[in-house]
């Protein structure tokens, strides 16, 4: 027997527990009288809970007891137990009912068990024990089921990721909680005072959800004016604004306001399908789920909010990358096609001035002058290659990278060893062009902070995504130190390219151990142009070397070398 693993009886106990019922059977009308005339004197029950009480006394037990049904008698407690934990009766007001009633049956037990009234008492005592313990734990575990539902509230709060799967995962708790059969969250749109039906759950595919309602109409809409919870014991024709599926579902309707800083955004209803009134801690359980799903739609609300923002964000920062990226592409053709057409001009003219100028002396100030412009002509011819790579361009990534990396090996001396896997190949031009950027930024970084002797750089595909690394034996970053500021903002900008294009940034760094940069991508397949491009690289870079038609190496030409 379950009750006896529970609250164990001896055999003996049990028989003796059933003799004394049966014998007080036709005195607890009077014991009753007696028992409900004190305990309404002492502490003034309300009706519900002055019923509950009596549920557990023995003269409702003589029922059970008497057919020797003690599993029944104790399934009946635990019932009782949890409607007095809802009504909010103490167990020690439990415990007092109990010893007040026993209180008015002893002075029977003298004349009906002689000189066993001793042992009568012992047994009432005894099933007075185990009610006691019946009751209470039946009412602990209503305490933690609360407790818990409102725990459950909290982490459909910190995990659902948008505001209707909130909703529901409240619902679901809801109604698991107060055995309900189905429930509804109508919300207020922003800027309005309308109510719409934003989750339902035991109305899937029943319940317009294009529903409107008016603030005081229906039931939800007297919630929403009023700001106070209601009960309906009759939903038929309480809210006209919710469909007939609801109404012919649900007998007994609970409904809640939303509340956020004293204002109703929203009301949750909860329909049974049977008369069902609340009890005062199931009221204040209700209440308690809703101002906790109402913080909970606030920042959900919030999150969303900031989700779209970084979104928009994100698409800024992608635009601005590709403006950029059209802006240094702009200005790189004005050079050449404006400033370096200037200067080819000028050191023609200074080289037939040159020769039409016999003295020395003059001629001299004159290829001092053209030297000026040679280096004017070096330097824009490294101002357009880092604008915009003809390289790259014309040869694609791993070309442009092992051009970087022979640049920072004839410029500071770092040496650069770069490893490519053979499935590389040619990428889209956006994805090319960003890794680029990012090779230059990071071998920019390991220059301006490193303080290192080389820089490891890998580029191989991988499960349909590049990956990129940049390795360097320099002096490592410090977080958060005082000297890393510049570092940041260059990683930064990393990070905001690499968001843009839905890929990933890892930097690995120890004082002393170097930097290790890694950057996974989506591998997008270069176009037909591109693909074009790739296989005819070689052939059509040898062709603008020779012919001079490329805009890097215009400045190349036999004549300006002067």
């Amino acid at each position: 027997m379950v009750v006896s693993a529970v609250l164990p009886l001896k055999e003996s106990s049990r028989e003796l527990i059933v003799e004394v019922a049966r014998a007080l059977e036709p005195y607890f009308p009077d014991i009753t009288a007696a028992w409900r005339e004190k305990i309404t004197e002492e502490f003034h029950f309300e009706a519900r809970a002055l019923a509950a009480l009596e549920r557990i006394k023995i003269a409702t037990a003589c029922s059970y007891l008497c057919h020797g049904d003690l599993q029944g008698f104790f399934e009946n407690l635990g019932y009782t137990g949890t409607r007095l934990a809802k009504l909010k009766v103490d167990t020690r007001l439990v415990a007092f009912s109990l010893d007040i009633y026993q209180s008015k049956c002893e002075p029977y037990l003298g004349s009906l068990f002689g000189e066993r009234r001793a042992e009568a008492i012992a047994a009432l005592e005894t099933l007075n024990s185990a009610t006691f313990v019946a009751v209470s734990g039946a009412y602990f575990d209503t305490k933690s089921n609360e407790s818990s539902a409102l725990l459950s509230i909290l982490d459909a709060e910190l995990s659902a990721p948008t505001v209707t799967i909130l909703l529901e995962r409240v619902l679901r708790i809801s109604i698991t909680i107060f055995n309900a059969r189905m429930g509804v969250v109508l919300l207020r749109e922003l800027d309005s005072e309308v109510l719409h039906v934003k989750a339902s759950v035991g109305l899937e595919g029943e319940i317009q959800e294009d529903i409107a309602v008016l603030p005081g109409q229906g039931f939800s809409g007297t919630i929403a004016q009023s700001g106070e919870p209601a009960l309906s014991l009759d939903a038929g024709y309480e809210d006209p604004n919710l469909n007939p599926a609801w109404r012919n579902k649900a007998k007994t309707l609970w409904g809640m306001p939303l509340k956020n800083d004293g204002n109703v955004i929203g009301v949750i209803l909860l329909g049974f399908d049977r008369p069902y009134e609340w009890l005062p801690t199931e009221r204040e359980l209700m209440r308690a789920i809703a101002d906790r799903s109402a913080l909970a739609i606030d920042r959900a609300h919030i999150a969303e909010a900031l989700r779209e923002r970084e979104a928009r964000i994100a698409e800024l920062s992608g635009h601005l990358l590709r403006a950029q990226e059209e802006e240094r592409k702009r200005i790189s053709r004005e050079l050449h096609d404006e400033t370096g057409q200037a200067l080819m001009v000028i050191k023609l003219y200074l080289g037939m001035l040159e020769q039409a100028v016999p003295q020395r002396s003059p001629r001299a100030k004159i290829r001092e002058t053209v030297a000026v412009v040679d280096r004017t002509i070096d330097g824009i011819r490294r101002i357009i290659g880092r604008l915009s790579p003809l390289v790259l361009q014309e040869l694609g990534l791993v070309a442009a990278i092992r051009k970087e990396a022979k640049d920072l090996f004839r410029n500071t001396g770092v040496k650069a060893r770069v490893n490519v896997a053979d499935n590389v190949g040619r990428l889209d031009s956006e994805t090319e062009t960003a890794l680029y950027r990012i090779v230059q930024e990071a071998l920019h970084n390991v220059v301006k902070h490193a303080q290192a002797h080389s820089v490891n750089i890998q580029l191989m595909r991988e499960n349909e995504m590049v990956k990129l690394s940049v390795e360097d034996d320099g002096v490592g970053m410090q977080a958060k130190s005082s000297n890393s500021r510049g570092h940041s903002f260059g990683l930064a900008g990393i990070k905001e390219r690499v968001k843009s294009m839905k890929g990933t940034v890892r930097v690995q760094s120890a004082k002393g151990k170097g930097t290790r940069l890694e950057v996974s991508v989506p591998s997008l397949e270069p176009g037909v142009e591109a693909a074009a491009l790739s296989a005819k690289s070689e052939r059509r870079a040898a062709r603008a070397f020779r012919e001079g038609a490329a805009a890097l190496f215009w400045l190349r030409s036999p004549w300006m070398k002067g």
